[in-house]
């Protein structure tokens, strides 16, 4: 996710503005790409680079843009640094790989011997102690600490091919939106024209519940609408990760369906503005994720947490001729919300709906009661769940059965019990539900 430094936003009439790189020739964008082959394969520094990218827009005087420029050709391109390759020589053997590794190899000594810090009067020294202990030369450290800011770093290009003006265009206005979801404490998504038996949408939906963002997934006319609780109101600053499965998941489906529109409260300099785009705005008619360059995308881990591991196991035990499923059926309920699952136990054509809440934030376990209060009224009731108990002052009174843990979890027999009621019950939830994609 880019800096705030890369985010060109401003605050007009309580809406959010953004500068996107369409407004300017598509000449001058080219005039960037060829700037950075001219200097692939040599050594430059960020600054300079950024120095000579002004060169190219004389008249744009907001810094942010050409940040935002920067960034955007990093998605193509990269400052790498040398390989050293070697082995420590000194009474201590290290394998170093590169100049981080002798990098932080430092830093690790200077933490072990000194506390962290170096008293100014003694840098010549400490710098000599290292050298003798690990073998390394005395100019080679002192170039490598020096990094690049001193000397650039080597120029290289990801992709195999040179990008175009479109390409640049296309990846920042990806960075735009995924930065403007990241500082926002809600936001809405319109998707229109979805089937929900479309493979887009149902990837979105259960990787979005695997990553634990805060979703909430209604179908009206045939239209799929998304609300998100976004990184400020779960966690009231920007959380890095939270981000990362915003750009991965939702960003990542604008980019990749048709017809949208996006509504976002967000908090920008202290104030809070409305921010709306849709794929009809001719702004953003190009709008592609990094991945599709070089192909590093998040990795959403198989289990939510290690709790729900450990209850899907647990599962397992108790109810061996059951069938335990994660995740495995989006529910619909007759008002239009859908529901997703943690873990459904069926026997018998029966069913019971597991719901873990394990301790994370408190806007989280609040958002999570509300939820789950939300899906008991609109006719799920055969549900049970599973709380930190930890978060136990957010589930006094609840309509459905709520057991707590420690990190015991000794939970066997009343999980046993009350799972064992609603399958043996005459009464089971009747929705419409679909099987996740292949």
């Amino acid at each position: 996710m880019i800096p705030i430094n890369a985010y060109p936003a401003y605050i007009r009439g309580g809406k959010l503005h953004l500068k996107y790189l369409s407004r300017y020739p598509q000449q001058r964008i080219r005039e960037t790409i060829e700037l950075m082959e001219k200097h692939r394969g040599r050594k430059v520094t960020r600054e300079r680079l950024i120095g000579m990218l002004r060169e190219i827009f004389p008249s744009e005087h907001d810094l942010r843009v050409i940040n935002l420029i920067y960034y955007s050709l990093l998605v193509f391109y990269k400052l790498s640094e040398e390989k050293l390759s070697f082995t420590t020589s000194g009474r201590i053997r290290v394998r170093i790989n590169d100049e981080w590794d002798l990098r932080l190899l430092f830093y690790q000594w200077v933490q072990e011997t000194f506390g962290g810090f170096i008293p100014i009067e003694e840098r010549e020294s400490a710098m000599l102690r290292f050298c003798e202990e690990y073998g390394v030369r005395r100019d080679a450290l002192e170039s490598v600490l020096a990094g690049g800011m001193l000397r650039g770093y080597k120029l290289i290009r990801r992709t195999s091919i040179v990008p175009s003006p479109e390409d640049i265009i296309a990846v920042s206005n990806f960075l735009l939106i995924e930065k403007t979801l990241g500082l926002s404490d809600s936001a809405t998504i319109y998707f229109y024209d979805v089937s929900r038996k479309g493979s887009l949408i149902k990837d979105m939906i259960f990787r979005s519940k695997r990553a634990r963002l805060i979703l909430e997934f209604k179908e009206k006319n045939n239209m799929l609408i998304c609300s998100l609780s976004g990184p400020l109101q779960i966690f009231k600053h920007p959380s890095p990760i939270y981000g990362e499965y915003i750009s991965c998941i939702l960003v990542g489906s604008l980019a990749a369906h048709r017809k949208w529109r996006l509504r976002a409260w967000v908090r920008y300099r202290k104030r809070k503005a409305l921010y709306e785009i849709s794929s009809y705005d001719s702004r953003i008619r190009l709008l592609e994720p990094p991945w599709k360059y070089h192909g590093k995308r998040r990795k959403i881990e198989a289990f939510d947490s290690e709790i729900e591991m450990k209850i899907y196991n647990l599962l397992r035990r108790i109810f061996p001729e059951a069938r335990i499923l994660r995740e495995s059926e989006i529910i619909s309920t007759e008002d239009g919300t859908i529901f997703i699952p943690d873990i459904v136990v069926e026997k018998n054509n029966r069913k019971a709906i597991v719901e873990i809440a394990g301790f994370w934030t408190e806007n989280y376990a609040k958002k999570k009661r509300e939820k789950l209060d939300a899906a008991y009224r609109s006719g799920i009731r055969d549900l049970v769940v599973v709380a930190d108990k930890k978060l136990s002052k957010h589930f006094r009174n609840t309509q459905y059965p709520v057991l707590y843990f420690d990190k015991s979890l000794a939970i066997a027999r009343s999980l046993r019990q009350a799972i064992g009621n609603i399958l043996t019950s005459k009464r089971n939830y009747q929705t419409d539900t679909i099987r996740p994609s292949k």
